[in-house]
């Protein structure tokens, strides 16, 4: 479901791992991270960024509207799940920084194939003191796609860690992913962060 989900074509859901919010007072973060969405439709409907020689251009501004909002490190080991304690610090920081280039690899080249569906938010519930949900949907060519971002304080912001697009979480999909190699038994972790770096540079 997940991999027919993406391949739709409907590059607005990742939108999702652009959205974000900055504010402590989960009231307001609907509405910071419409906010954030439409800056980020903004470039990419621009002329001025369109095209492959923008590509560096465009990526770096989405970059920053993004990037310092997201919980990288949550994201990472969430991914990970039980088997991230067998990392030490060096193979956390190095797989926390595979981790975000992947990210930024699988999905900002989708997400550059925007072309004009409707980001519509609709919900904010906070499942705990710490836990956020942001609901929308997205319209595309007639069909309503069903999104939810989930959001924890850090620092005194509130950081998107994970995204749950039609029912599919983007981390317990990549924890799938990660599993028969970080298994128990005998977990390989460099082995796991040598594949993601490989990968990495095949998609530059």
């Amino acid at each position: 479901m997940w991999r027919r989900f993406f391949l739709a074509g409907l590059p607005a859901l990742l939108l999702g791992l652009l959205a974000v919010t900055a504010l402590a007072n989960p009231s307001t973060a609907m509405k910071r991270l419409e906010n954030t969405v439409n800056q980020a439709i903004a470039v990419l409907k621009n002329p001025a960024y369109a095209g492959p020689a923008q590509k560096e251009t465009r990526r770096k501004m989405l970059q920053d509207i993004i990037y310092p909002e997201f919980d990288f490190e949550r994201m990472a080991q969430a991914s990970v799940g039980h088997p991230w304690k067998n990392f030490t610090p060096e193979q956390k920081n190095r797989f926390i920084a595979a981790f975000r280039t992947m990210l930024e690899n699988t999905y900002l080249g989708m997400i550059e194939r925007y072309s004009g569906e409707d980001v519509l938010f609709t919900n904010e519930t906070p499942l705990s003191d710490q836990i956020l949900r942001i609901d929308s949907h997205v319209i595309s060519k007639g069909q309503k796609y069903e999104m939810s971002y989930r959001l924890a304080p850090k620092g005194g912001q509130w950081l998107v860690f994970d995204v749950v697009i039609e029912g599919v979480s983007v981390i317990s999909n990549y924890r799938s992913q990660f599993k028969q190699l970080l298994h128990a038994a005998n977990p390989d972790v460099e082995g796991v962060i040598k594949k993601m770096q490989e990968k990495n540079i095949e998609n530059r």
